[in-house]
């Protein structure tokens, strides 16, 4: 027991996660550990007419080591003979048992499922109740199956075999367990919906890191024109669908853009990656660069240094430059021109303190 807590007097509130596999067989009569090879048994069990008792099956979590969410020798003791409680070993018994019952009946994940007695294939899930276990609160997860098997138990004694569940059951009785069938339900469907949010936000944190990653490892498209001014915009679409998926590009798309009289020249003088390049000239050109703060979208202005005036040509175009890579003053920036009517105009690769853009 944790230094600072005392015992109570009442059942003690389980821990989330059991070692199934530290107790002891012996000292749980009434828990049976369901190996892979035990599922067809188990099956056979679920559906055969002369069982009388229902059957608690309680799965495993993978995230939490294949151990139970609830503790299957408590729930035994508390159930006190109205229910056998099976427990599955691993993921590989709930594999195997996702393979031989019916779709609908799937269970795993640590939730229970109370199969009743004279269960059939063609039963629907509903009347074999699926419980979902609310970590948070395990211990009510316990109370609410084992108030609900006692209220089972109440209409037959195990001498005889247990009748249709809504049979010979006053009207409040059958109302109470719909009400709580509809419950289930609802608990069911919430654990779906949240486990299905988490699984799209993984899946969002995933793609991003894909997306960062492969980023760094962009190749080149292939040589496909001999002309470069060609090639150059070739490459730049290529890299603009592979960055942008198809929902994304009316959101994000190549504005008009021309190439001035040094920018090509201008990439043959450099020794930075022509992928870092094309990464750059994509930013630029769907003006997704203002909002990344590494690039440092800023006036080329007529100096380098000092208090100088944006750089603006004859025609009115106005002179931009933004940074190729981070924390380094004398890395090469780009430089365009944002014509009077919205085209770019590429100027060319040029250094901190170099101004010329023509």
């Amino acid at each position: 027991m944790p230094r600072g807590t005392t015992r109570s007097r009442q059942r003690p509130r389980p821990p989330a996660v059991y070692d199934l596999l530290s107790t002891p067989i012996g000292r749980r009569p009434a828990v049976r550990r369901i190996m892979a090879d035990d599922i067809p048994d188990l099956v056979a069990e679920v559906f055969d007419p002369s069982r009388i008792l229902p059957l608690v099956l309680v799965t495993t979590s993978s995230r939490h080591g294949d151990q139970p969410l609830v503790d299957p020798s408590d729930l035994g003791e508390r159930l006190a003979g109205r229910a056998d409680v099976a427990v599955l070993a691993d993921q590989a018994a709930s594999l195997a048992l996702g393979h031989l019952l019916p779709e609908q009946w799937d269970t795993y994940g640590g939730d229970l499922r109370i199969f009743l007695a004279d269960a059939t294939e063609r039963d629907p899930a509903e009347r074999h109740p699926l419980i979902w276990v609310n970590r948070s609160d395990v211990e009510n997860t316990v109370r609410h199956v084992v108030a609900r098997l006692h209220r089972t138990a109440t209409t037959w004694t195990t001498e005889t075999p247990a009748p249709h569940p809504a049979a010979r059951r006053p009207d409040t009785a059958r109302l109470t367990d719909e009400n709580h069938r509809l419950h289930e339900q609802l608990e069911a469907a919430r654990h779906n919906l949240g486990a299905v949010r988490r699984e799209k936000r993984e899946l969002q944190l995933r793609l991003r890191d894909v997306k960062a990653s492969a980023t760094d490892a962009l190749i080149l498209p292939p040589t496909v024109f001999s002309d470069p001014a060609r090639q150059f915009r070739y490459e730049a679409e290529q890299v603009w669908l592979w960055r942008y998926a198809e929902n994304e590009r009316d959101t994000w798309p190549l504005r008009p853009y021309q190439l001035g009289p040094d920018w090509l020249t201008s990439l043959t003088d450099t020794a930075l990656d022509r992928r870092d390049i094309l990464d750059v000239v994509a930013d630029v050109l769907t003006n997704r660069a203002v909002d990344i703060p590494g690039r440092q979208v800023r006036p080329h202005k007529t100096r380098a240094s000092g208090a100088a005036p944006q750089l603006v040509r004859d025609d009115g175009a106005a002179a931009w430059r933004c940074n190729v890579k981070n924390n380094s003053p004398a890395a090469p920036r780009i430089t365009w021109w944002k014509l009077t009517d919205g085209t770019l105009e590429l100027g060319r690769l040029s250094r901190h303190d170099d101004t010329k853009l023509r």
